[in-house]
């Protein structure tokens, strides 16, 4: 393809290519041709070639740091790049790719640092090349935020994405993208809500110091901005606007640790609210987690091994057979499957049988996996003990005596991951325990012996969560305990948050009820109701919408609340405006099916999601919508039940009315898979029309999502609505 020299350098320079690189015009078309021809080994070996002949030219030096991105060799891509930087200190296209650079190699304070330069001195291009360098900045703004909402800098990611929106550049489809990869990442409660810039109170000799920082931030000049806020804090320490910029600031330049700080001085200003208190300690405790994710006390994972003495040959294989016996009579194992494909897939021996081991309680807590691997040409026969290491300190007198062998050393170290102490206590798993003879069909509308296995074991959890939690030293707190912090008034607020994010996002109403409690537990009032009749306009915060009066809410106000806490994860207020919306007279029935598919998505009972799902069943035919999804959704619910009559009743009608329907039948699919169901068979007895019912399709939703857009994009209180439920969690917007 003929280059235009009148075009602007491919390399950033701000000059056209007939001033600055004309005599490598036909060079950069044959590189064009390689790179649209995806053959990046030849394009970068031409372009090394010809940095060899004429060193110095910027648009070969960008070619070469983007091949090398693009052809993942990061250490060189780093190298070209620094040397690109050195020779154009000041050129946009040089800073960004700096940034890039920096951010894979986990550097992300020095790429937000580069990135904001490069952003400045990108706004300083005029016309044609200007718009050039914006091209290529959203390019290089698209890779930032994919590595950034990876390692979990989520106010640097999210701030890009703010730029390009506020700039308007880049087409809505990428901005929509970006925005996605943001809330897909996990993005932590306390941070989902963005908070804005605020402006300077009263008139005080250092306002127009302050208006100047407040223009550099606007611009996107960050770094400008920060040092003229920070320059602020000897005159005007007691602001809390001040030290709400310096915070915001710093998420968008990650500087996690600063920002942490920044918050935390705004919690203990005494003209701060209660509530925006403890909404800034919860954004502090998030930040601190940003700035250093491994702080104590973690819970770790371990893995212990322990050699055991069987005989050698045939009597060896013997002893182990001997041992799984031993093994499968003791009421605190259990075996369990292994995909062996996975072992061999890693160059790893698989081991002969693995266990799960129980403790003595009532219902039996999960405590460890025990793994028993035979003798190998390079290794005697042993035993490895996995789980977390409390559990395999518990789970080791319980095994040692069976096996006649002592755990000692570590098969990993320091290198094992871990965990939070609350994210472990909420892990608690218990083992189901079904009458020995199959019990009777539930009667309608009781619940079935599945439903009071499980809520037997939510009560352990929740029981094991509310005794031990209070008492277990938090990173979050600094070491201490729940009950140790409630004592100091600062450090009670960082449990207030705790509590707060626990009840505003748990999926669960026993979830939320168990966190609630909590509060009673460590001594934590109530807090007081949201009085807002209008949150969305008000700007009232996500994280206080549980506590709004529902009932005195508008009919549009509820639709808003429910869509967003819905896509942002605040699944209390989700499920209170739910509930408000399906009792409202003046909801359409569109309203109720959304409503009820997030209520019947949450529900707790089987008996409450059948009674949900006949609810969607009386309006599908009036929104003349597909009642296959209804179907499959209450087959699931019947087959736990082991309503047999039922079951056979929504098969017949999934094969005679539904049996194109591709959705449909993925969906059906799943359902049989998830019960043990071997598709293959079934269909091999069927007659032709249920044959197609494991054939793939697209991909199952539940009722009450149709109507929403793709998840993840940014809300803005009066804009489109964001999407349906899911991993992916949009940050809030306030007006």
């Amino acid at each position: 393809m003929a280059i235009d020299t009148y075009a602007p350098c491919p390399g950033g320079t701000g000059k056209k290519i007939k001033f600055c690189c004309a005599d490598l015009v036909g060079d950069l078309e044959q590189l064009d041709t390689l790179i649209e021809g995806d053959q990046i080994s030849a394009a970068l070996d031409q372009v090394k070639r010809l940095e060899a002949k004429t060193p110095g030219r910027a648009c070969l030096m960008a070619t070469r740091t983007k091949l090398e991105l693009a052809a993942k060799q990061y250490a060189e891509a780093a190298t070209s790049s620094q040397a690109f930087l050195d020779a154009f200190p000041a050129n946009p296209l040089a800073l960004g790719q700096s940034a890039i650079t920096d951010a894979i190699a986990g550097r992300m304070q020095e790429a937000a640092a580069a990135f904001d330069k490069s952003r400045e001195a990108a706004g300083e291009a005029a016309g044609e090349e200007g718009r050039n360098v914006a091209t290529e900045l959203v390019r290089i703004a698209g890779t930032l935020v994919q590595v950034a909402a990876q390692l979990g800098h989520v106010g640097f990611a999210q701030g890009i994405v703010d730029w390009l929106i506020d700039q308007s550049l880049g087409s809505e489809d990428e901005r929509r993208l970006m925005a996605a990869i943001v809330g897909s990442s996990g993005v932590p409660a306390a941070l989902r809500t963005r908070v804005r810039l605020e402006e300077p109170v009263g008139a005080a000799a250092w306002r127009p110091d302050f208006e100047t920082a407040l223009a550099h931030a606007r611009h996107w000049r960050l770094a400008k901005a920060l040092t003229a806020f920070r320059g602020l804090k000897g005159i005007a320490g007691d602001s809390r606007e001040l030290f709400t910029n310096i915070a915001v600031i710093c998420e968008m330049l990650a500087k996690p640790f600063e920002a942490s700080e920044a918050w935390a001085a705004v919690a203990r200003m005494g003209g701060t609210p209660a509530d925006d208190a403890v909404e800034a300690i919860g954004r502090t405790i998030a930040l601190e987690t940003e700035a250093d994710p491994d702080r104590s006390p973690l819970v770790r994972f371990a893995s212990r091994i322990a050699p055991l003495v069987v005989p050698g040959g045939e009597a060896g294989a013997t002893a182990l057979d001997l041992l799984d016996d031993k093994l499968r009579h003791t009421g605190s194992c259990e075996q369990t499957a292994f995909d062996r494909a996975q072992w061999v897939s890693r160059n790893a021996v698989p081991p002969r049988s693995a266990w799960r081991v129980f403790d003595g309680s009532s219902p039996a807590r999960l405590l460890a996996t025990l793994l028993i691997f035979a003798r190998q040409t390079d290794r005697e026969p042993e035993a490895v003990l996995q789980g977390f290491a409390p559990d395999v300190d518990a789970a080791r007198p319980i095994v040692e005596p069976l096996l006649g062998c002592t755990f000692g050393g570590e098969t990993g170290g320091e290198a094992l991951p871990g965990t939070t102490p609350t994210n472990w206590l909420m892990g608690s798993q218990f083992r189901m325990q079904p009458p020995t003879a199959p019990p009777a069909p539930a009667a309608a509308g009781q619940p079935s012996m599945v439903d009071g296995l499980l809520d037997e074991q939510r009560a352990a959890l929740w029981n094991r969560f509310l005794a031990i939690w209070p008492d277990t030293p938090l990173p979050e707190l600094l070491g201490k305990t729940p009950r140790e912090a409630v004592r100091d008034p600062q450090a009670a607020r960082r449990v207030e948050a705790i509590i707060t994010e626990g009840e505003a996002t748990s999926r669960r109403p026993d979830a939320s009820a168990a966190w609630t409690a909590m509060r009673e537990r460590v001594g934590l009032p109530a807090p007081a109701p949201v009085e807002s009749t209008r949150p969305l306009e008000d700007g009232v915060p996500p994280l206080r919408w549980h506590r709004l009066d529902m009932a005195r809410l508008s009919l549009d106000e509820l639709r808003g609340v429910l869509v967003t806490a819905v896509d942002a994860g605040f699944e209390r207020a989700a499920e209170r405006a739910a509930e408000a919306v399906s009792s409202r007279p003046d909801a359409t029935p569109a309203d109720r099916w959304e409503a009820f598919g997030v209520l019947e998505d949450r529900a707790a009972s089987s008996v409450r999601k059948l009674e949900i799902i006949a609810e969607l069943r009386r309006l599908a035919p009036v929104l003349k919508a597909n009642d296959g999804m209804l179907d499959v959704a209450e087959l699931r619910v019947r087959m736990q039940r082991g309503d047999e009559g039922d079951v056979m009743r929504l098969f017949e009608h999934v094969r005679r009315e539904h049996a194109r329907d591709q959705q449909v039948l993925q969906a059906f699919a799943e359902v049989m898979m998830e019960a043990g169901v071997d598709l293959s068979a079934l269909a091999g007895r069927s007659s032709p029309g249920t044959a197609a019912m494991g054939a793939p399709g697209g991909a199952a939703s539940s009722p009450g999502t149709a109507s929403a857009a793709a998840a993840g994009k940014l809300w803005t209180p009066g804009g489109e609505s964001s999407g349906p439920a899911g991993e992916k969690k949009v940050i809030w917007t306030p007006t």
